[in-house]
């Protein structure tokens, strides 16, 4: 398992060159990728079904992004892609371009339906912990202004009870 996150890692931080991360960014970037795998990794071994062991591991990921973009100061976009490119299916892909080049229609109807339900999870995944974090931030944003237009009505109360 501590081989296959190494991998994942050195893949993340070879894409995360392409992507122009540099510093920080990139070194992050590369620890997402193998904490990605190994959610992964772990819920399969725990024998969830496959899409649903993308669909967490995408979700790990966008939590990690999530924190990493706050405390990098960066857009959660920078991490996120380069950490999910050990997720993405392009075996799945490519079997099901094969299976249709060579004519076995079976075989690419079923992985080509496989690629499409683990795509569809990692995007699940992305965007079920993106709106809940947008909503938090917001609520988190209209709390502190409420907190601070109170504080101004206080002290112009305080002010006026001066006079």
């Amino acid at each position: 398992m501590l081989l296959e996150m190494l991998w994942a890692a050195g893949s993340t931080f070879a894409f995360g060159i392409l992507f122009n991360l540099k510093g920080k960014k990139l070194f992050f970037a590369g620890v997402g990728g193998a904490l990605g795998w190994g959610v992964y990794i772990i819920f399969k071994n725990a024998e969830y079904s496959i899409p649903a062991s993308f669909m967490f591991a995408s979700m790990a990921l966008t939590i990690y992004s999530e924190v990493m973009a706050r405390i990098l100061k960066t857009p959660v976009t920078s991490t996120l892609i380069a950490s999910l490119i050990p997720l993405v299916p392009g075996s799945g892909v490519y079997f099901t371009m094969s299976y249709l080049v060579e004519n076995k229609l079976e075989e690419a109807m079923s992985k080509g339906i496989e690629t499409v339900l683990i795509t569809a999870a990692i995007t699940v995944g992305i965007v079920f912990v993106s709106t809940f974090s947008q909503i938090y931030y917001k609520i988190r944003r209209y709390n502190r202004i409420k907190k601070m237009v109170k504080l101004r009505k206080s002290k112009k109360k305080k002010q006026i009870n001066k006079m």
